[in-house]
């Protein structure tokens, strides 16, 4: 079901990019990684380009992802005393993630991977953990135990898992890799992750289809202009259900369990995909006033669209939001 709705919001993603007789001819290559289909669309270059931004995105996924063997994440995690030497897109990434951390006031918490590995979501007996084992895993050294020096990453007992802002970090690597190549405007959808480069060929701004967290359907499309990005969060992109109970997969720090916030989905639009990727999940944790008052004071130039349980849309800041009629 979430790679059928990936494959839908792609389609209706591509559907609003038809471009005027007068543009570029679009080439575009797909891939699998990151547990997701990635698309990288390119306007003005070759397959070549295309190839590369894709063989970028798999070069940092076994940089960042702790699920690979010998990335820097899961090296970091199985390190003792000694500073572990890690790629400087790593240290980039762990320090605007931990950065994030902070600035949410916890609402995004990196060093939860031993809290997560007990919501087996992929696992056709999914189900929910004890509270003594969520107690367990919550009782580990978390994201202050993290210390980045030049001769690298130290974890301090934490064990981290960048699954919240890696689409949206390596989103904005595959962007950077094409702009060295030259290509002035481009597309990268990382299952429903997108970052835009340039502007779109013919004029006019990207359109991105949020999908409805209730089923069928979208909450409306946002515009994008000149290199932003835009990620969701929602609790329809992955569960399970147990007892009646439905179990999503965005758990809140706090309480080990999923978040219980009042907030069915958010998207976040930024310059930065890590930034918007990070943010949809922190927003989503936080709930709607905290979400508000966190993207006002602390991230002034993101903008936001929260959806509500009870199917209510709020927008934040400054975004060329079209509801769904």
């Amino acid at each position: 079901m979430a790679m059928r709705r990936i494959l839908c919001a792609l389609l209706a993603l591509l559907a609003g990019l038809s471009l005027s007789g007068c543009a570029p001819r679009a080439v575009t290559r797909q891939s699998f990684a990151l547990d997701t289909v990635v698309t990288v669309q390119v306007f003005g270059g070759g397959e070549e380009d295309a190839q590369a931004a894709l063989t970028r995105v798999d070069a940092c996924e076994k940089r960042l992802s702790a699920h690979i063997e010998d990335s820097d994440i899961a090296r970091i995690n199985a390190g003792g005393p000694e500073a572990v030497p890690v790629d400087a897109l790593t240290v980039r990434v762990l320090k605007a993630a931990l950065d994030i951390c902070k600035q949410t006031e916890g609402n995004l918490d990196i060093a939860l991977m031993d809290v997560s590995a007990l919501w087996d979501y992929k696992s056709e007996n999914a189900r929910a953990p004890a509270a003594e084992e969520i107690a367990r895993a919550l009782d580990r050294p978390g994201v202050e135990a993290v210390t980045i020096a030049p001769e690298g990453v130290l974890a301090g007992g934490a064990h981290l898992d960048l699954g919240a802002v890696a689409k949206g970090a390596i989103g904005d690597e595959a962007a950077a890799c094409l702009a060295d190549r030259g290509v002035k405007s481009a597309l990268i959808n990382l299952g429903g992750n997108v970052v835009t480069l340039g502007d779109k060929p013919g004029g006019g701004p990207w359109v991105v289809a949020i999908d409805s967290p209730f089923g069928a359907g979208y909450v409306g499309r946002v515009a994008l202009y000149g290199g932003k990005a835009v990620a969701t969060s929602s609790g329809a992109q992955r569960f399970f259900v147990q007892d009646g109970v439905v179990y999503h997969h965005i758990l809140d720090p706090k309480t080990g369990a999923p978040a219980q916030s009042g907030l069915a989905s958010v998207t976040v639009i930024d310059d930065s995909g890590l930034v918007a990727d990070a943010l949809s999940t922190a927003l989503f944790v936080a709930g709607e006033e905290d979400a508000a008052r966190i993207l006002e004071t602390r991230f002034p130039d993101a903008a936001a669209i929260l959806v509500t349980d009870d199917g209510a849309v709020r927008v934040i800041g400054e975004v060329d939001f079209t509801p769904e009629a």
